[in-house]
Formats: C-alpha cells, sequence, structure tokens
C-alpha cells in the first residue's frame, strides 16, 4: 500500500516565498512559489516512493480566536511597510493558484480547505481517524504535529530532516500524545498562545512526566490562575479542533502526461518538460 504523503500545504509555499530573493515571472505573473510547490510535490514523490499526496490548507479564519482573540495576532501586522503588504499579496495569489487550478489541473483530488479550521487540524483529522492504520509521512515543520507521531512521521522540507516517534520519545522521554499537554502549559510563542508564566516545554514536560522536582514551581503551575490557562490552552492546542468535520478521502487522482505538460506550459516551467524530468513523472504518477 502506497504510503500517504500528507502536505502542509501553507508551510510549503511560505517556505518557497522566501527561496528565490528575486522571484520567477511568467507572462507578467509571478510562479516562484508555484514553481517550488511543485518541485517539492516531485521530490517527495521520490523520496518516499509514492503519488499518494492529500494536500491541507489553512482556511483564512480560525475558530480558535473566538476562543482567545490574541490567536496568531503576532503574524504580519497592519503597520508593516506598504511594500511587503503588496509582495504577500502576490505571494497569496500564487497560493490560491496552486490550490484552485495547478493542483487540480495536474490531477490531484484530495485537497482540503475548510472555513474556520487550520491545515494542522485537516492534517491531524486524516492521521488521527481516516489514515491511521497506514503509513503516513506529514511534510511540514510545525512542531504542534509532534502530537500525530503516534499516527505518522514529520518530514521538514527546509532542514531535511525526519522527525519519528522514536525519535520524539528520546528527546522527551515521553510519548507523542502527551505533547499537546507540555504545549498546553507552555504555550505557544509562534501562535502567540500565552502559556504558565516562566514555564518552558522542558519544565512542562518533567511535570507532565512527574519528575519535576523543584516545589515552587510544581505549585507555580497547579495555582488557580495557571489551571484556567491550562484548560484554556488545551482547546487551542490539541489537534484537531473541536469540531473539524471528517474528510472524503475516497477521491480517485486522475493523472495523465497530458495534464502535466499542459500545466507546465501554462506557468511557463520549461524545466519540467525536459526528458529526464518527464519519464520521472510518467514513472511515479503514471505507472509507466
Amino acid at each position: 500500500m502506497a504510503i500517504n504523503i500528507i502536505i502542509d500545504s501553507n508551510y510549503v509555499c511560505w517556505v518557497h516565498r522566501f527561496a528565490l530573493s528575486q522571484g520567477l515571472t511568467y507572462r507578467g505573473g509571478r510562479t516562484e512559489i508555484i514553481y517550488g510547490f511543485l518541485r517539492t510535490i516531485f521530490d517527495m514523490a521520490e523520496k518516499f516512493d509514492s503519488s499518494r499526496f492529500l494536500f491541507c490548507w489553512d482556511a483564512r479564519n480560525s475558530l480558535r480566536r473566538k476562543i482567545y482573540p490574541q490567536y496568531k495576532a503576532n503574524r504580519r501586522p497592519d503597520d508593516r511597510p506598504e511594500e511587503e503588504k503588496r509582495q504577500d499579496r502576490l505571494a497569496f495569489h500564487q497560493f490560491d493558484l496552486v490550490r484552485e487550478d495547478v493542483l487540480k489541473s495536474l490531477g490531484f483530488s484530495c485537497i482540503y480547505q475548510i472555513e474556520g479550521f487550520e491545515s494542522d487540524d485537516l492534517i491531524a483529522k486524516l492521521v488521527k481517524e481516516n489514515l491511521f492504520s497506514q503509513e503516513n509521512v506529514v511534510i511540514s515543520s510545525d512542531n504542534d504535529l509532534y502530537q500525530l507521531l503516534e499516527g505518522c512521521c514529520l518530514y521538514n522540507i527546509s532542514k531535511r530532516s525526519l522527525t519519528t516517534k522514536d525519535e520524539f520519545l528520546r528527546n522527551y522521554g515521553l510519548s507523542p500524545d502527551k505533547w499537546s499537554e507540555i504545549k498546553s502549559i507552555s504555550g505557544c510563542g509562534t501562535d502567540n498562545v500565552a502559556g504558565v508564566v516562566g514555564i518552558g516545554e522542558k519544565t512542562a514536560a518533567k511535570y507532565v512526566l512527574g519528575s519535576l522536582k523543584d516545589g515552587k514551581t510544581k505549585q507555580k503551575i497547579e495555582t488557580e490562575e495557571a489551571k484556567k490557562i491550562i484548560e484554556r490552552n488545551r482547546e487551542l492546542v490539541h489537534l484537531p479542533f473541536a469540531s473539524t468535520p471528517n474528510l472524503d478521502t475516497s477521491q480517485k487522482d486522475s493523472f495523465s502526461l497530458q495534464k502535466f505538460t499542459e500545466t507546465f506550459c501554462r506557468y511557463g516551467f520549461s524545466s519540467f518538460l525536459k526528458e529526464d524530468k518527464l519519464k520521472i513523472i510518467s514513472k511515479r504518477f503514471l505507472g509507466k
């Protein structure tokens, strides 16, 4: 059975947003993110010997903000320079093209974006409920996904590193399903989620393990104020978020060499049209 390659699609887009400082253009439009995204697909198909891809995307709004209005409020503030905002708009246009045009044109069918939910929620739903009996590789750098390592491994395309359940156990001395509790205590700076003041991940891990010897620190985590913070954070950091709907994974991809070549031509990706590249694509996606 083929490995499921589950793509944290916004992550992959952001990696390629900054990969080429001058960008790529074709017929007046920017294409560097689209090009990089496709290159990642083909690289991962080769690395993990699979053409079974599932693409998860963030919604523009998160239901988590109803619980905690400060959630991710530290990202892309409104007081940035106008040129920076313009560059982001150009980037987001490419995100939309990848999701709405490129992937569908190539014949991929498992493309998920649901209003109110993040790609992490959709990835967790796939790993925990729909695909748990199969081997799953999640392409992401988000350590929130450590809590899913019972049912997948994580591959970081920037560092070219693979994180497995066994590695997590060696590093933290506990099972991956405890990770959300650690984050509930320590918070998450990346998502602007405040934890118990002065408690980092290592201290939180010791507390969860029952090996925290500092009595004052333990008491700090067990105050009524801290308990309220931890309870709130559980809703924010546990994956998937409550009420994340089931995803249809029964859809079949529909690949053809014509679809690939037409899409490459439409975006001016001549390097993908070379004979050696087309042979690899035919082998991986068409079984030829």
